[in-house]
């Protein structure tokens, strides 16, 4: 059964061995694993109607992935008939419902519950997982599988509650495209990595689109062809047609964004990135539109397209900051007013709160947004103290590479964790604190060497203390080396009692 098949009638209240919150590719790879495993008794708890996190929420037009499609594949499954070299949304999406058919997990999703707690209870050895419908759910061992993106950033801007016209989130985009903004007046708040993708989708449509640009960005340029017939063919039928894409493209992930210190390698990146800026014909908009922070500072972008919108007649770019919202546009700092039928905000996600976007509460009443406050941190970004048989997927300081693979990486663990767990007569495993600050020392010491990300434009980095809570300072491949290491000494074991 197709994950999109199944929605929230499912039975509320269940009990299983294992509990996912999150159906996106870090769930679905999680439990083909532990399926593979043996571990049978698992359920996936999805606040959606269908599998895929962020691809099945977001809908936003242009929408697409910044890594091929060689990479974002699961090592398992390459050999499915993808269109283009980056795919759409809606390609993903129909990947990971694929996924789901194939290996036969359609059985383990709940969809339409949203989990908003989960409390660790020493006596039972149990976590107890609370829907937002009071449905009450429990399981020896608990995946955080909610990734990065869960939370949008609302920007605080004065009068954004006076506006009289609609005002639309990237995250919170109708299912309709952009059909309903065609021919008005639209102001576009920010120039990251949804505006990207927003800005060059719906220039044709709208009747006037205004940009309102913070920071610029370095944006590279993005293949965005189809694949012909034949490669199609060839991709299907010879696997190592894609596996060699795979170490290509994993490759040059690795040597793009690593090293960033390296001033040569940094110039020769620039260059690329100038270069598909020089696309822009207006040399004061190309000028506004150019880098200032370091390469690497920021979450480096992929487009092709967009600063081709920026040559239309109908397209301003705006680099005043904003100074209010009134009731019919936006006011900058020069003075100016902006007027506007429409808003979009295109200001991202609240990145640095991973799994703290559900109430966690673990061992002795020990509350994971209260242990976080400075900033995230864990062991190998999977697993922290105080919170037993608890593990999570692309947690802190993890971000970096392909997150597919990171995904695979820290799902092989996760599952080896809870197999042993599971099988051996362990009532609880828990990391020492001691080997979590000694791992976040090191971590810390190795992300402060990379000049690139100390500078004050890595804020999407950065926790509100200033701690670098997403950046994984290895490569996917050291990664992977670092845990598949025989850490069981790293954790307190408590063994099930024998009566």
């Amino acid at each position: 059964m197709a994950a999109n098949d199944r929605n929230g009638s499912a039975p509320i209240g269940e009990t299983a061995d294992v509990i996912v919150i999150g159906a996106g590719p870090g769930g679905i790879c999680t439990a083909i694993q532990l399926r593979q495993a043996g571990v049978e008794d698992v359920l996936v708890l999805e606040k959606s109607a269908g599998a895929g996190g962020t691809w099945f929420n977001n809908r936003y037009p242009g929408l697409a992935c910044d890594v091929t499609t060689d990479l974002y594949s699961f090592s398992f499954f390459l050999d499915h008939d993808w269109v283009r070299p980056y795919a759409t949304r809606a390609e993903i999406v129909e990947y990971m419902d694929a996924a789901v058919e194939r290996f036969g997990i359609g059985d383990v999703f709940r969809f339409g519950i949203h989990a908003v707690s989960a409390h660790w209870d020493d006596d039972e050895a149990r976590w107890t997982v609370v829907d937002a419908g009071g449905g009450r759910w429990t399981a020896r061992a608990l995946v955080g599988a909610v990734g990065m993106f869960n939370e949008f950033v609302p920007p605080a801007i004065p009068g954004l509650d006076v506006f009289r016209g609609p005002v639309t989130h990237t995250a919170e985009w109708p299912e309709e495209g952009a059909g309903f903004l065609a021919g008005q007046q639209v102001a576009i708040i920010g120039t990251a990595a949804s505006a990207t993708q927003v800005v060059p989708t719906i220039a044709p449509e709208v009747g006037h689109l205004t940009v309102f640009q913070r920071t610029s960005n370095w944006v590279f340029p993005k293949e965005h062809g189809l694949y012909t017939d034949e490669q199609r063919r060839s991709r299907l039928t010879d696997r190592s047609v894609v596996e060699a894409g795979r170490e290509q493209n994993a490759r040059e992930l690795d040597e793009m964004f690593a090293d960033l210190d390296n001033e040569p390698k940094a110039a020769a990146l620039s260059a690329r990135a100038l270069a598909n800026l020089e696309a822009v014909r207006d040399p004061a908009v190309r000028a506004a539109l150019q880098p200032t922070a370091p390469l690497g500072a920021q979450r480096p972008l992929l487009s092709s397209e967009f600063y081709e919108a920026f040559n239309r007649a109908d397209v301003t770019l705006v680099t005043s900051p904003i100074a209010e919202i009134t009731e019919d546009g936006i006011r900058t700092a020069d003075g100016q007013e902006h007027p506007a039928e429409h808003i979009v905000l295109a200001t991202g996600y609240v990145a640095h709160r991973f799994l703290s976007v559900v109430d966690i509460v673990g061992r002795d009443g020990a509350a994971l947004r209260e242990q976080w406050r400075d900033g995230a941190y864990a062991y190998l970004g999977m697993t922290v103290e105080n919170f037993p048989n608890l593990f999570m997927l692309y947690g802190p300081n993890t971000n970096g590479g392909s997150i597919i693979d990171k995904l695979e990486t820290q799902s092989r663990y996760i599952v080896g964790k809870i197999a042993y767990l599971l099988k051996n007569g362990v009532r609880a495993i828990e990391v020492r604190p001691e080997v979590v600050a000694g791992y976040n020392d090191r971590l810390q010491a190795d992300i402060g060497a990379v000049q690139v990300w100390q500078v004050e434009g890595s804020r999407y980095y950065r926790a509100p203390s200033g701690r670098v809570v997403t950046q994984c300072p290895y490569t996917v491949e050291q990664y992977d080396l670092m845990t598949r290491e025989d850490d069981l000494d790293a954790f307190d074991v408590s063994l099930a009692d024998p009566t």
